[in-house]
């Protein structure tokens, strides 16, 4: 007779491993369902994110443990997530939003709201809900990359005027430039910016969300510290080149960041190479081409298409990796240049929406899958784990 029940279902599942909180699943709660039906077995595991990069490497794993158990004759195993917010400080205004993460850059041009919108794009596509939220006052771009325009709609909420969320993408979205004409600039002292981020918080309908990424305007000024001073954040994303002048600048936002106790979540590096590529009628495989470029000359083999490649460092090489290990900061992503994200950004399609399976969203994806478990790591920390 078959021993088969839940006890010995959970006893195998206690031997997968979650990678980086370093405790077994059932320890940790993720177990929110196990039923045994004759040689049938029913498991649900709820984890801390829909954007769980190991998410089908849990469920492959637990399916192997459970098939080893004499009698299984069908496994069934379903995979949830909800996201938890931060432990600590309560927040006065958001309070619906799990976990508020800035995106933010020690100097402008790095690239910065499209790293936005692709991480907000791509954490909505894994079924999480996301809000974007555009601080950067005096360029908001936020809404031509997101194909949105036109004045958010208007609504009422126990008497209190409240402006709805513009969407699109399965992300939620507010900006001043809903607010404003399109030629009209925000000429704005900082008590101005104050208020506007504060009313951004409090009189938008976000409603239930699990992320909202902030896109900040580059530097460490106003912005950043109203940011910090009106909501506990979860922490913060720095975007950078690898350009020696962008690291630089980059010190000065870790700096500002710890200053106001916020956790850096992560690093990307923007414009990290880009790759040249051509074809030579006719050539043979192991014959030689030169390529010249920025005056710099290149000799490259060609392949046995015909075809040669090369990456070239426009903006030099390695600035975010020793960035990254001076002050001990993750690197979530290195993104090459590439013309398609100018051309989906222009016509409001993020690289993530307008080209799912090209190596640069997937790039983009990898990204926001690190941030989700930086996020979901760190929200147990604070949290007592049973052993």
């Amino acid at each position: 007779m078959s021993n088969l029940n839940k006890d010995a279902v959970l006893e195998v599942l206690g031997r997968v491993q979650d990678p980086d909180l370093h405790k077994d699943i059932v320890t940790l709660g993720f177990v929110t369902k196990c039923e045994v039906d004759g040689g049938k077995v029913t498991v649900v595991i709820n984890l801390t994110t829909p954007a769980c990069p190991v998410k089908e490497e849990l469920k492959s794993q637990a399916e192997a443990e459970i098939r080893t158990l004499p009698g299984v004759t069908d496994v069934d195993i379903e995979m949830t997530a909800v996201v938890r917010g931060q432990e600590g400080t309560p927040r006065v205004l958001a309070k619906s939003i799990q976990n508020i993460i800035a995106i933010s850059s020690g100097k402008g041009g790095v690239g910065k709201s499209t790293v936005s919108v692709n991480l907000a794009c791509a954490l909505a596509q894994t079924g999480a809900k996301v809000g974007l939220l555009d601080c950067d006052i005096y360029g908001p771009d936020i809404p031509m990359m997101m194909g949105l325009n036109g004045h958010p709609e208007q609504t009422e909420v126990d008497g209190k005027p409240m402006l709805t969320p513009k969407m699109n993408h399965g992300v939620k979205t507010m900006s001043v430039g809903y607010l404003l004409k399109e030629e009209q600039p925000a000429v704005w002292r900082g008590p101005m910016v104050h208020k506007l981020i504060e009313q951004f918080l409090s009189d938008v309908t976000w409603g239930e969300l699990d992320y909202l990424l902030v896109d900040m305007p580059p530097g460490t000024g106003d912005a950043q510290l109203s940011l910090a001073q009106l909501v506990p954040l979860t922490g913060a994303v720095l975007v950078t080149t690898p350009q020696a002048v962008a690291t630089f600048d980059v010190t000065k936002a870790i700096t500002m960041f710890k200053q106001v106790n916020t956790e850096i979540l992560g690093l990307v590096e923007n414009m990290a190479g880009q790759t040249i590529e051509g074809l030579v009628e006719g050539a043979q495989e192991g014959q030689s081409v030169r390529l010249c470029v920025g005056g710099q000359e290149e000799t490259l083999k060609i392949d046995s298409e015909g075809r040669f490649r090369t990456v070239v460092d426009l903006f030099g090489r390695g600035g975010g990796e020793r960035l990254a290990a001076r002050f001990d900061i993750p690197m979530i992503g290195q993104l090459p240049i590439d013309p398609s994200v100018r051309v989906g950004s222009d016509a409001g399609m993020p690289v993530v929406i307008s080209s799912p399976d090209s190596p640069l969203a997937q790039r983009f994806k990898q990204a926001a899958g690190k941030l989700a478990q930086r996020i979901a790591v760190r929200s147990f920390a604070s949290l007592p784990v049973l052993d």
